[in-house]
């Protein structure tokens, strides 16, 4: 008998399965993505802040370059994580489409230039289908408050929060990391996610696309 394509059969003699909720994928940025970036902070750039909950000091929106720049850093990857979702939301594997010319589509796009005591309130990203944010700079002193806060039993300086539905017996309702310049997390839009503030001097600069 033939295993139906869209039920579960173990192909193992053991396994972990997790099968529900969002899913978060990670990369690491290059340096020069990370160099090229940061070297468009000063463009003539678009305030966004009208458009984003952000309680920061500045938000300006990528320019064409910058989103080119950022398509040839992550376009393959931000397909390979649809592919990911889509195969595993249907339980069948290489279940993608291929007569389909699948285009990246960027909504927006903008740096968020956060300082001492400002954060981003809990919120969604509307009018797209996935998000993501990307670390490109830290205050100098980042890491020893953090080393800091660490000593409380819930540290959460400077860090961003994901949450999706309620906390229960042996299942998590959030999840927290640590930004770090280079790191890169890519989401389903409509996925909670809050900012908490810091208070060391200088700026913790990522983008949202």
């Amino acid at each position: 008998m033939t295993d139906h394509p869209n039920i579960y059969a173990p192909k193992k003699d053991i396994d972990i399965l997790t099968p529900f909720g969002p899913v978060i994928g990670y990369k690491k940025l290059s340096t020069k993505f990370i160099r090229d970036l940061n070297n468009h902070i000063d463009d003539d750039l678009p305030d966004h802040s009208d458009y984003l909950v952000g309680k920061v000091k500045q938000e300006k929106r990528f320019s064409d370059d910058i989103n080119k720049l950022f398509i040839n850093e992550l376009g393959s990857y931000i397909f390979e994580y649809y592919k990911y979702c889509f195969e595993r939301a249907r339980m069948i594997p290489d279940s993608l489409p291929k007569d389909i010319d699948y285009q990246l589509s960027i909504m927006n796009g903008w740096f968020v230039r956060q300082y001492t005591g400002e954060y981003n309130p809990l919120h969604i990203h509307t009018n797209c289908s996935i998000s993501c944010v990307g670390y490109l700079s830290l205050p100098k002193d980042f890491d020893k408050e953090v080393k800091e806060d660490y000593k409380d039993h819930h540290p959460s300086h400077g860090h961003i929060q994901f949450s999706n539905g309620s906390p229960n017996w042996l299942e998590s309702s959030g999840f927290v990391a640590k930004p770090r310049v280079g790191d890169f997390y890519i989401f389903p839009s409509k996925l909670l996610h809050c900012v908490y503030p810091f208070y060391s001097k200088g700026e913790r600069r990522s983008f949202s696309v």
